[in-house]
């Protein structure tokens, strides 16, 4: 079966009506007469014989087939193809999506991120802690992703994750590690956590990208001394245990579930770690912007995933995509409420002597969500003559992005 015809397969058609499958890899789990075709006693025979669940049944050979009483080979061998064919989709299915471990301690707010991130606001004030592990097939900004929320109580990290670390912390494509910026009280505890699940990775031989969350980080109280103290703190912590090991490096964003965008940011910069055209996307974007003597330019699709951004200033970048993003905010209620969206989207600072401009480029996923290139200049002309050129450059590598 090629890659194609194997995408293409529905896993669901191949179970019986009564069967309910909540995830994937759980499918492979499932006793053979889940499967259309396979009676109860038939199921029965294949488990006497060690055939217990589907992924046992797609590992016999076609060539060597035990002989199973009750079981015609030729039935048999057709249940091992179908078997076969199954898995092959399912573990192809699981491969596209990304899996990000989301860790931290308990009342980091790990789950309200994700809560954000799916619009679900109105469920976050009776969220409870999550117990164990609660395991999400998410879809953002058409980027298909595979969240493990690991619940922060004690009793779970010292008698689960650590006693069977690789069951939770393998063939992860990214951690995200969420501490809360505001319980100073525990800056010790999240710091000894976070450096039991670096030595639990390395043990297992796994390197994925980690970024710090620094939660709760609310606009009231960005500014203060305490809070400023407290960051600093973190990454002092946290930096000193990254330099007790070779060739890791860690990245930090913060962010409070009141301002949307702060977690969109967040998420963005952490899927650039396991893209490997965000490098190329952002060349682009520089020599772009150079090109037509902006200050500052950003790529963001319509639901708040940024692609890449370009600046010599980080102020002229945070006014740049904080700008933007409320902008598309603006323009999704307009969509919302039937007004035709507008392909260009510009705001003047006629007083400081720039504009933000916004223009789309192209849709993308089969959602088709517009994407925008949003520009900081105090001039655009030279905009418009290379705006077609700029697009044809960045289309497909958006679609390799994703």
């Amino acid at each position: 079966m090629s890659e194609e015809e194997t995408k293409s397969v529905v896993i669901k058609d191949f179970f019986k009506r009564s069967v309910i499958i909540n995830e994937l890899d759980e499918a492979l789990k499932l006793k053979p007469d889940s499967l259309i075709g396979i009676d109860q006693i038939s199921s029965d025979k294949l488990v006497e014989n060690n055939v217990k669940n589907i992924e046992d049944l797609a590992k016999l050979s076609i060539e060597t087939l035990p002989t199973i009483e009750e079981i015609p080979p030729k039935i048999l061998q057709k249940w091992v193809k179908i078997a076969q064919v199954l898995e092959k989709a399912i573990r192809e299915k699981i491969k596209t999506h990304k899996k990000i471990l989301m860790i931290g301690l308990d009342n980091g707010g790990k789950t309200s991120i994700l809560a954000i991130l799916q619009d679900k606001f109105s469920i976050i004030k009776s969220l409870l802690p999550t117990r164990g592990v609660k395991r999400e097939k998410l879809d953002f900004f058409g980027y298909p992703i595979l969240s493990w929320d690991l619940g922060g109580q004690v009793q779970y990290r010292e008698k689960l994750y650590f006693n069977r670390p690789e069951l939770f912390f393998t063939e992860a494509d990214l951690v995200l590690y969420v501490i809360d910026t505001q319980d100073n009280d525990r800056f010790a505890e999240a710091a000894n956590y976070f450096r039991q699940v670096l030595k639990a990775l390395i043990e297992l031989n796994e390197f994925p990208p980690i970024h710090v969350v620094l939660s709760k980080s609310d606009k009231d109280i960005r500014t203060s001394l305490e809070w400023q103290n407290n960051v600093s703190a973190i990454k002092n912590k946290f930096n000193n245990i990254v330099g007790e090991y070779e060739n890791l490096v860690i990245s930090y964003s913060d962010t409070t579930i009141y301002q949307k965008e702060t977690i969109m940011q967040m998420f963005s910069e952490a899927l650039k770690l396991v893209s490997e055209t965000s490098e190329i996307i952002e060349n682009i974007l520089e020599d772009f912007t150079q090109t037509i003597e902006g200050k500052a330019s950003s790529l963001i699709s319509m639901d708040g995933l940024i692609f890449g951004s370009f600046t010599s200033s980080d102020i002229d970048e945070a006014l740049l995509n904080n700008t933007a993003l409320i902008m598309q905010t603006l323009s999704n209620f307009h969509s919302s409420i039937g007004l035709t969206r507008e392909p260009s989207i510009t705001l003047d600072f006629p007083l400081n002597g720039f504009a933000i401009r916004g223009e789309k480029l192209f849709e993308y996923s089969e959602l088709k969500i517009p994407v925008y290139l949003w520009i900081l200049s105090d001039n655009f002309d030279l905009l418009r003559e290379k705006i077609d050129y700029f697009k044809q450059q960045l289309l497909p590598l958006i679609n390799l992005f994703l």
